[in-house]
């Protein structure tokens, strides 16, 4: 163990033994002390540790702090490793975004924060433009954005919603040409909130598509969270897929409001409000992609989405949600100018917001 302090061959014995009995951070230890000491191997076996042990975000943390105090030179790690963990030297990855030859009704900007975000996104983007249905929605992709994990500190944990730190993308939202933020990063459960669509970056089609719907404004067709369930379900309350009703629906502000005919639907009832006294109906009898996102997506609600993007102004857009962050900052100049580009997307709620 003294040899250790000056050896890095004695750390990798050290760390090869502990590892040999399961000691996992113990050899991780020995495995950054070799590698502090020059021996590039070591470096790659405690990364690839404690990427198994810590996760992804856990071990970019550790290296840039290694890199920011000198401890250890650049030149040992790989544009590919940095790219792995997400610490892109010059914050950007060149790729194509995609624009629908009938124009934009609505854009979205991609953002991914580690190579696998961006070898999937590339890869989603492409299933989406050869997708029947997707690929005749008027929808616009910019570029892909990257930005650092340790920035934009993803979670990484499978079995709850995935969370990130989306301050660190306020200047891209602030500069940006678009309505609503993808971002394709880090574990966990899909989201769309406030103008975010939230996918893990090993996100398939299937999940992209389900959580775009919920852009549109369609909503989940299986038991909500009691939360959401109180928030969302209110008597009389209609959403593209689903009527909610105290007993039998009263569809006919629905088919107004969508222009269908009674024959056009069959009202089939569903569980997203069963944490209240209310009951929900979706209005296509068979199970689809808002009640398991892997399932086929109804011609109604293809048609509906359609619809939809004929007025994008309807959506509410991701500055929108930033400005109510700056409001909460008290930082008056920032939600000015967020809410000014809510409401040149012509979102009616900022501009009301900005009325005198």
């Amino acid at each position: 163990m003294q040899q250790a302090q000056t050896d890095a061959g004695a750390a990798m014995t050290l760390a090869r033994q502990r590892l040999a009995n399961a000691e996992y951070d113990a050899a991780l230890r020995w495995m950054r002390q070799a590698a502090n000491l020059g021996d590039n191997q070591a470096l790659q076996h405690a990364l690839q540790l404690q990427q198994r042990q810590q996760g992804r975000l856990a071990t970019a943390q550790w290296l840039q702090q290694q890199l920011d105090s000198d401890t250890m030179a650049a030149s040992a790690v790989s544009a590919a490793q940095r790219a792995e963990l997400g610490l892109w030297q010059d914050n950007s990855v060149t790729t194509v975004g995609y624009q629908h030859p009938q124009g934009c009704q609505l854009t979205l900007q991609p953002v991914a924060s580690q190579q696998a975000g961006v070898d999937n996104w590339q890869h989603l983007l492409q299933q989406w433009q050869t997708d029947a249905q997707l690929s005749q929605l008027a929808v616009c992709f910019l570029p892909l954005h990257t930005i650092n994990s340790t920035s934009l500190q993803c979670s990484e944990d499978s079995s709850s919603l995935l969370q990130c730190r989306y301050q660190a993308l306020e200047e891209l939202v602030a500069k940006g040409n678009f309505s609503q933020l993808v971002v394709v990063a880090g574990r966990g459960k899909a989201s769309y909130n406030n103008g975010i669509l939230q996918l893990p970056d090993n996100a398939s089609l299937a999940l992209l598509r389900h959580e775009f719907m919920h852009i549109l404004g369609f909503i989940d067709e299986y038991q909500l969270p009691a939360a959401t369930a109180q928030q969302v379900c209110k008597s009389g309350k209609f959403y593209p897929n689903i009527i909610v009703a105290a007993a039998n629906a009263d569809v006919s502000a629905y088919l107004q409001q969508w222009q269908l005919g009674a024959e056009d639907i069959i009202l089939t009832a569903v569980e997203s409000c069963k944490h209240t006294p209310l009951q929900a109906y979706r209005v296509v009898a068979e199970n689809n992609l808002m009640r398991s996102f892997e399932l086929q997506m109804p011609r109604l609600y293809f048609q509906l989405a359609q619809q939809i993007l004929k007025q994008p102004e309807n959506l509410m857009p991701v500055q929108y949600y930033f400005a109510y962050l700056a409001r909460q900052q008290q930082n008056w100049p920032r939600w000015q100018h967020y809410m000014q580009q809510a409401s040149e997307l012509g979102y009616s709620e900022a501009q009301q917001a900005l009325a005198p």
